[in-house]
């Protein structure tokens, strides 16, 4: 009998190197220095597979001379193989199981029957095949029945499209970490340097407060907006500039923000409002996720605002005039850090001159 020498029948394309071929690859390519072209032939393979798995294969041996070089290991070529092909899942419960296609398939085009009515057959729990009606469904909309298209289906159900997020956050840049703001925020003995965040109401809808906290006198400013968004409180910030005008850069050096999405634009809340000024107005900052602490001064002061304005409160309705008192009560607070003697005298004179005019069901 004539045997076969040269088996000229190709490879299924697709199929990948297994572990025997591997150690061919390093036999030939290490010891007998063959090119990559000459093990593609050997192993009816294209040229760049075996240029890939060389590269995936690579690694620095020492010789006897301890001279570092470069070969393929077939080992290490297998290794990584396996760890990507263990991200890959587990496989189709019908991906080769040519007769229960059959006969999804018959059910379908020819009884009209659904999904839930195939796995109540018992010609189907013949089959000794644990699926549910979703799984059939999630193999046909994955293509592996091929003759069953979802139009096919009966009852066809069009997954719902969910709405593409409105708000679109830009990534923060690592100079704008507070990691990186200027160490004299931190003593608080230089004026200028503020915190800020967002008083919210109700949580699906309504007006905001826009609070600024002053870190050395714990100065607190607060405006009304009309909802959270980048755009508002950038508007805030105008607002807040065109009062103060020229001095409003000697006054917010600083602005240290959370990492929620209406203060991710940096650009608009540097940006001065007159298009003649080339310099920031003022330096944006970002306290660390989850790290209320690194804006503490802040806090406080919105703590002191839910005495007026508790949690779940409609900021709607309320009036600026009382929210102008809210932030005269708060600027007036004896604190103990301040000379309480020096406040006590202003304090005893303002608490009882609270606005007539305000959100009267706050009370309620």
């Amino acid at each position: 009998m004539c045997q076969q020498v040269d088996n000229n029948t190709k490879n299924k394309k697709g199929k990948h190197l297994n572990y025997e071929e591997r150690l061919s690859i390093e036999r030939w390519w290490n010891r007998d220095k063959k090119s990559k072209v000459e093990i593609a032939r050997l192993l009816d393979r294209s040229e760049k597979t075996i240029r890939n798995e060389i590269k995936r294969g690579l690694t620095i041996n020492l010789t006897s001379e301890l001279i570092e070089i470069e070969v393929y290991s077939a080992d290490i070529a297998q290794a990584k193989y396996d760890y990507n092909l263990s991200g890959k899942g587990p496989e189709l419960k019908i991906s080769n199981h040519h007769k229960l296609k059959k006969f999804i398939e018959t059910c379908i085009k020819e009884e009209r029957l659904s999904p839930e009515a195939i796995v109540a057959l018992p010609d189907f729990k013949a089959f000794d095949v644990e699926m549910c009606a979703k799984t059939i469904r999630n193999h046909i909309d994955l293509g592996c029945i091929y003759d069953i298209k979802p139009e096919d289906m009966i009852y066809n159900k069009k997954p719902k499209v969910k709405n593409p997020k409105k708000t679109i956050c830009s990534k923060i840049p690592p100079e704008k970490s507070i990691t990186n703001r200027p160490k004299e925020v931190d003593t608080r003995e230089v004026y200028g340097h503020w915190e800020g965040d967002l008083v919210v109401g109700t949580r699906k809808k309504g007006a905001v407060l826009f609070t600024l906290t002053e870190r050395q006198t714990r100065q607190e400013i607060i405006v009304k907006l009309p909802n959270k968004t980048a755009t508002e409180v950038a508007k805030a910030l105008d607002k807040i500039e065109r009062k103060y005008k020229g001095n409003f850069s000697e006054m917010f050096k600083t602005i240290t923000f959370d990492n929620g999405a209406e203060f991710r634009d940096w650009r608009s809340l540097e940006k001065s409002y007159d298009g003649r000024r080339k310099k920031p107005r003022t330096c944006v900052y970002y306290a660390h996720p989850y790290c209320s602490g690194e804006r503490g001064s802040n806090e406080n002061s919105n703590r002191l605002i839910r005495r007026f304005i508790p949690k779940g409160t409609d900021i709607t309705p309320i009036s600026e005039e009382f929210i102008q008192y809210i932030e005269n009560w708060i600027n007036n607070y004896p604190k103990r850090f301040l000379t309480i003697k020096a406040l006590t005298k202003n304090w005893k004179n303002y608490v009882h001159k609270k606005p007539e005019i305000y959100y009267c069901n706050l009370q309620n």
